[in-house]
């Protein structure tokens, strides 16, 4: 859940991973007093009740904000999270553990149908809180605009949507919460906005909006929000409460502090069992666990590579991490782990395990041999796009899962031999997180039917506990904590007791349930809770002997504990007693006005609006401007090259779901005759990409010369300065199809028309006086030396493959690959062929990365030398050939560093320098940077070149001066390779752009007259 300010433009890329899209969908519109809702969902009473839940959100956060839809906001709904994943109306890649997106422009509200209707019901109003921000900040007044969201911190921007759509209970928040005040670590307000990587924006947030509301009242938080967009969250704390900020952040630790402390509870309390897995022997975030069947393994998901979540098998004994078991990196068939809220299981003789995971566009189950993390089995669910929580059954080759399809969340079987697939429930309830009994005769899951039964006013949907026979499909709820949420069930050994997670006593504690009796026992008595990433997330697992692993969180980490069911403490509690109050947001007594918690407190009791107030129109593009910037204008007049102007101006505009999108710019940068524009279009309809563009770019460049002439005093020397500018006039279109995230292919086409124009600029050497005079082309070509600048005609078409699985350390790729093949053909005025090869591997040995690039762009016919020169002597190819880095007697000059062709070799080695405490030699939150050992080589040359290893007097020949004195020189024929070797630091500077700075010395030139050569390098890391 976040807010997107900038829409991707449509270009093409050089590398860069594919968005992809593996279908069309096919949008309707349901239109209601304040909403379009596009959508392709089959099922009409899921959307006629996400659309009276639009109506009903639309209504609280309106009485919060005080603001009034003038238009009606759009809201995009996908099917599931696998499509969702490939949306075009929003830029960039989405994330598995992203539930929604509110885009600024058009305040569009873009989320998926969640696995759960409470999860449903609170993306929805959490989004839509982003779409109130925006339109207060772009249409509340003179004061604030758009670019004022840039003054408010995240927390404040997040926290605000995450206590609007839940309230102040909320048992999962208060479980961060207490964890920060048990290690002594509630953040100031300037640390939270300066630290979002150590205090969670949402969390944090959200607990301090809950202080504001229940402390000043509700009605303080818009002039809070308002203000802090004008002048940031310190000057609106003093002009709305007249303290500073330190002092608010000392009053919100305090009650939480008063809060916790008066709990009663021990912070210290210590896990039962044995520590498995950590910080010392994992990662930071160890979740998901599952235990095998004989309790040998433990497959766990961890962020242990650093790169992403990956699949780990561990030793159950030990805690001994023996190898990946999957990972994306490195699994073509894996394009991420469904690791939010799901988890595997072990096969019944504990050799295999099934997982789910995205790839090509839904949640496919993988099987896995343990021993040999070889994939067994890759299958899809059929309709059945999105689902989790794999558990196999005791005996056989049957697997049962949570799936949604259609908006509904049902509990599935899937027969691995036969192949079967079977609807155990079909209902409009969310069934979640099944597990077998040991017998193989039951599935335990947990579900919301008997909440939406209730008739509960609450905004919650909370989670209770149902079996379900197999043979009879028949549905037995368990009468246990009603209006709590009752996790993640598991049956014991003997299939008489449920061991299960709940927050009935306002922490996340583990119950056994006894099926026979009724009775019910805590097995835990935590300060922080028994949890994965999500409330929702499953945290424990047990064996067939009753070995239970579970994820506890505390300081700030998830850690895996093992403990036999003997081990635990139970003491009896009463199934129909719940206490919410440690789940309550400090302070628990609210003094203000309570509009928020008033109304989620009710939330059931608004009228919804009628069916009749529902309509289906006809879909319209929509095209709208989606942004529009410019980069400043600048004048000057009376200078020698008479008045200029120096602006730019460009903008994108694109339909409702970001299929079509139009792409505009235009720019002047000096006369009249440098103004240049372009427009594009792509189409994102379909898998296939396609598009085109028309454009005029001027480019500019210049050289002196000296000559003999009249200005008007008669024959005298002069300096003359050419200004040349080359004109391109061009039309191109392509079409690019991704054959999958990591590979495409490309094909495109242009025209275009090429001409000059020739300035030239003279001024007397010895005096001040000058004239400026436009001059014939083959006047300025003769004294460039070139052969002509005549206008010239060229048409090409080409054709290519790209490849790019590169993960991105903090400056460069540290693993994986990228490449590119491609050929293009030239026609027209000159007529030649083009071959580019691109190739590079990265491989990491912890710490360092070991990095190799071979990269040739080559020219081939009789007119490959007619055009401009490519260039090798630029640092981002072979560095420490600078203009100033060669000596009077070097053995290298222009022509060795330039041609038709070329070929560049680099080689480095990596190591992050600065930066994470898991991936850099020296911690920073604020250096992040890659040390650098590099040798590169390369070699430039033109037709009928002498390409030699090394230059020798032999080669040189004999030339005579305009003087008459002979001396000797290279000839322009004669071309050698370039070496260097050297050491760089790349930088990230916060994301905006990478310096390298570096030191490279030429390793075969050794009548340079420096040892080395210092230089900056602005290109990113290849």
């Amino acid at each position: 859940m976040f807010m997107a300010l900038v829409p991707q433009q449509g270009k093409a890329q050089y590398f860069g991973q594919n968005k992809m899209r593996y279908k069309k969908l096919d949008f309707k519109v349901f239109d209601t007093p304040h909403f379009n809702i596009y959508y392709y969902l089959q099922n009409d009473s899921m959307m006629n009740w996400l659309a009276k839940e639009s109506e009903v959100w639309y209504e609280l956060h309106q009485q919060v904000f005080q603001d009034t839809f003038l238009r009606k906001n759009p809201i995009i709904l996908y099917n599931n999270h696998p499509e969702f994943q490939q949306t075009t109306a929003i830029s960039g890649e989405i994330s598995v553990g992203t539930g929604g997106v509110t885009e600024a422009f058009k305040q569009r509200v873009v989320m998926p149908v969640m696995q759960i209707n409470q999860q449903t019901r609170h993306v929805l109003g959490h989004e839509m809180v982003h779409a109130f921000q925006y339109r207060v900040l772009i249409e509340g007044g003179d004061s604030t605009r758009l670019e004022s969201v840039a003054n408010i911190p995240l927390w404040m921007v997040e926290g605000m949507a995450e206590y609007f759509s839940i309230g102040k209970k909320d048992a999962f928040t208060s479980m961060w919460m207490r964890d920060a005040y048990a290690r002594n670590d509630i953040p100031s307000l300037g640390q939270m906005t300066e630290n979002m990587n150590k205090y969670f924006p949402y969390r944090y947030g959200q607990a301090f909006w809950s202080y504001v509301g229940s402390t000043y009242g509700d009605t303080v938080i818009m002039p809070l929000f308002i203000e802090t967009a004008k002048y940031g969250y310190e000057g609106a704390i003093r002009r709305v409460f007249g303290y500073d900020a330190q002092t608010m952040s000392t009053l919100w630790r305090s009650s939480m502090e008063n809060t916790y402390r008066g709990l009663g509870k021990d912070t210290t309390s210590r896990p039962i069992g044995q520590l498995l897995l950590s910080k010392k022997n994992a990662g930071r975030m160890n979740v998901a666990p599952a235990i095998s069947p004989d309790g040998k393994y433990v497959a766990f998901l961890s962020e242990l590579d650093l790169f992403g979540i990956d699949l780990f098998l561990a030793d159950a004994n030990t805690g001994k991490v023996l190898r990946k078991l999957g990972s994306r990196t490195t699994n073509k068939d894996i394009d991420e782990f469904s690791f939010i809220e799901s988890a595997g299981t072990f096969s019944p003789d504990s050799k295999k395990f099934a997982f789910s995971v995205f790839s090509e566009g839904k949640n496919k189950l993988m099987i896995l041999d343990v021993e040999s993390g070889k994939t067994v089995a890759l299958q899809a669910m059929g309709e059945t796009t999105e689902f989790t929580n794999i558990t196999w059954a005791p005996q056989g080759d049957l697997v049962a899962f949570s799936g949604l399809k259609n908006g509904f969340s049902d509990i599935y079987t899937y027969n691995l031999s036969t192949k079967e697939l079977v609807q155990l429930t079909n209902d409009k309830y969310s069934d979640f997180q099944p597990s077998f009994s040991r017998d193989g005769k039951y599935i335990v899951f947990s579900t919301d039917r008997v909440s939406l039964e209730s008739g509960s006013r609450t905004v919650d949907i909370p989670m209770s506990l149902a079996t379900i026979d197999l043979q009879t499909k028949e549905v037995k709820n368990l009468p246990i904590f009603p209006g709590a949420n009752n996790l993640n069930p598991h049956f014991s050994s003997n299939s008489k007791e449920i061991y299960f997670l709940s927050n009935s006593d306002g922490f996340r504690n583990m119950f056994r349930y006894n099926i026979e009796t009724g009775a019910l026992d805590r097995m835990t008595d935590f300060f922080t809770g028994i949890s994965g990433i999500t409330e929702y997330s499953p945290a424990m697992s047990i064996s067939a002997n009753d070995d239970i692993v579970y994820s506890y969180f505390k300081d700030n980490a998830y850690t895996v504990y093992k403990a036999k069911s003997s081990e635990f403490e139970p003491v009896p509690v009463d199934p129909g007693v719940v206490n919410f109050e440690a789940a309550m947001l400090p302070p628990v007594k609210s003094y203000g006005v309570n509009v928020v918690n008033t109304n989620l407190q009710n939330f059931n009791a608004y009228g919804r609006i009628s069916d009749s107030q529902i309509k289906n129109i006809p879909y319209k593009p929509k095209f709208k401007l989606d942004y529009l910037a410019n980069s400043g204008v600048g004048m000057s007049v009376g200078s020698r090259y008479g008045a200029g102007i120096a602006s730019g101006i460009q903008g994108m505009f694109s339909d409702i779901l970001g299929y079509n999108q139009i792409f505009a710019a235009a720019n002047i940068n000096g006369e009249i005759y440098d103004f240049g524009g372009q427009i594009a279009y792509i189409n994102q309809r379909s898998r296939w990409n396609w598009g085109g563009s028309l454009s005029h770019i001027p480019y500019r460049f210049g050289f002196y010369d000296y000559a003999m002439r009249d200005l008007g005093n008669g024959t005298e020397p002069v300096i003359d300065q050419y200004l040349v500018r080359s004109f391109q006039s061009q039309i191109d279109a392509f079409v690019a199809y991704p054959f999958s995230r990591h590979h495409r292919f490309e094909m495109g086409g242009a025209a275009s028309y090429n001409s000059y124009r020739v300035d030239r600029f003279t001024q007397s050497y010895y005096n001040y006086y000058g004239t400026r005079e436009r001059v014939p082309n083959d006047t300025a070509a003769r004294a460039l030396g070139v052969g002509n600048l005549d206008p010239f005609n060229l048409m090409q078409v080409n054709a290519g493959l790209v490849g790019d699985k590169a993960v991105f350390g903090v400056a460069a790729p540290l693993q994986g690959f990228r490449y590119r093949l491609g050929v293009e053909q030239y026609f027209g005025t000159f007529q030649f062929s083009a071959v580019n090869v691109d190739l590079r591997k990265y491989h990491r040995m912890k710490p360092f990365t070991i990095a190799a690039r071979i990269y040739s762009y080559m020219r081939l016919g009789n007119d490959a030398d007619r055009l401009y020169n490519i260039y090798i002597g630029y640092p981002y190819l072979v560095r420490g050939f600078e203009s100033n880095s060669f000596g009077p007697n070097s053995k290298i000059g222009f022509n060795d560093l330039s041609g038709s062709k070329m070929v560049v070799g680099n080689f480095e080695v990596r190591l992050p320098f600065t930066g994470p405490e898991k991936l850099a030699v020296l911690p920073s939150g604020f250096l992040f940077s890659d040390l650098n050992l590099f040798v590169d080589a390369g070699l430039a040359w033109r037709n009928g070149s002498k390409i030699t290893w090394q230059k020798t007097e032999a080669d040189k020949v004999e030339i005579t001066a305009p003087g008459g004195q002979p001396y000797s020189v290279y000839p322009d024929n004669l071309t050698m390779p370039v070496f260097s070797a050297g050491v760089s630091l790349r930088i990230n500077l916060f994301g905006a752009m990478i310096l390298e700075p570096y030191y490279a010395i030429q390793l075969n030139n050794p009548t340079r007259s420096k040892f080395g050569t210092f230089g900056l390098n602005f290109a990113p890391g290849w």
